[in-house]
């Protein structure tokens, strides 16, 4: 039988095993061991070199680890604690901190998005923060203007010519936008008079007990990071290329572990980190029978499950949840939280391409 590398730390603590999982003798080890066994088959299932996960129920993490290797090269044990890039799944935290100073009425979900950002183009007169939070501004960006490397870049990345700055009026169709999501930096940074990222220690992962999050700034050097893979075209994990996030820390530029990302999840459940009635707002359904535009046009589309910041859907038990992915640098995230269960799920896989939704759903199918 091959040893398999296991890495527990269910409040921060790591044990390395290197063997056979043996069958546990208490409820909460039982949990664990099962869930490690789910996450050696979601690791031989894709070939990842890493699969990571944590869970929360009832507002405490339960269990946060991993199996198989955070980074190859120096076969560094995969764990609760392993820091990564987590792509999209910033947009949670930025969306939490929106709803944070919309609840101090300093802004409002409406509130048209050249308020706080006076440089935009003419023509964005009509977007609004709250389309922005659901991916329906139209806001388009400029060929050949994929690398951002300052503010006064990414705003001036979204065309000036007339009719050019949006892909269609605010509100009428659906396009994802983390360009658009990345301007929202500057909306919380005018309104709260602190950096972005003092802010979010400051409100969000200071007070979620978020220790290992923060800005994926390159020159850094971040205790516990892994690294992300890509397959060559024979199927083998290479070092994945890694983008330049500069700037872009709203939407992908934050690094986290899943258990920062479950405590994020537990925190708003608890109102943590803002009230009930914020939490229930953030949580409403924003879009009805909107359509996908896509670049052939517009695509008919059933009801997208998009709350403010965050996608919903509904899974085979009927369980409503809330989620966000991210996939970028090698690395593939989600974060799931069932308000109504008391449950939160992350789990981060250090490979590209990878179904961390799919996986997620997996793992939140083990528990009632």
């Amino acid at each position: 039988m091959t040893p398999r590398c296991f890495t527990v730390g269910c409040l921060g603590t790591c044990a390395v095993v290197v063997g056979v999982v043996m069958a546990p003798i208490v409820s909460a080890q039982l949990d664990q061991g099962a869930i490690l066994d789910r996450l050696g088959e979601i690791r031989r299932e894709t070939g990842a070199p890493g699969v990571m996960a944590a869970v929360g129920v009832d507002g405490t993490v339960l269990f946060a680890g991993g199996v198989g290797w955070a980074e190859l090269e120096n076969q560094v044990p995969a764990a609760g604690v392993t820091v990564h890039n987590i792509g999209a799944v910033s947009k949670a935290m930025t969306t939490v901190a929106v709803m944070q100073l919309a609840e101090q009425r300093r802004l409002r979900l409406d509130d048209r998005l050249e308020q706080y950002i006076p440089s935009l183009p003419a023509g964005v007169e009509d977007v609004t923060l709250r389309h922005v939070l659901t991916h329906t501004s139209g806001l388009r960006l400029s060929d050949g203007r994929e690398k951002i490397g300052s503010f006064d870049e990414l705003v001036g990345a979204i065309p000036r010519s007339p009719n050019a700055p949006l892909l269609f009026s605010p509100g009428s169709f659906r396009a994802y936008s983390s360009h658009g999501f990345n301007l929202l930096q500057k909306v919380i940074e005018s309104v709260s008079g602190v950096g972005f990222e003092d802010y979010l220690q400051l409100n969000v992962w200071g007070p979620a007990g978020m220790g290992r999050t923060s800005f994926d700034i390159a020159s850094r050097i971040v205790p516990r990071r892994g690294s992300g893979y890509k397959r060559d075209k024979s199927g083998t994990p290479i070092n994945s290329p890694s983008l330049d996030l500069t700037f872009r820390f709203a939407a992908d530029g934050m690094l986290s572990t899943v258990q920062d990302l479950v405590r994020l999840g537990v925190a708003i459940n608890a109102n943590v980190l803002m009230s009930p009635g914020s939490v229930a707002t953030m949580h409403r359904p924003q879009l009805e029978e909107i359509q996908l535009f896509t670049g052939d046009g517009p695509t008919p589309e059933g009801p997208t499950g998009q709350a403010i910041g965050w996608l919903m859907n509904k899974d085979g038990r009927g369980r409503s949840y809330f989620y966000q992915t991210g996939m970028i640098n090698g690395v593939s995230t989600v974060l799931i939280n069932y308000p109504a269960e008391h449950l939160v799920i992350a789990l981060i896989a250090n490979l590209l391409p990878f179904d961390a939704h799919k996986a997620g759903q997996s793992i939140a199918g083990m528990y009632p």
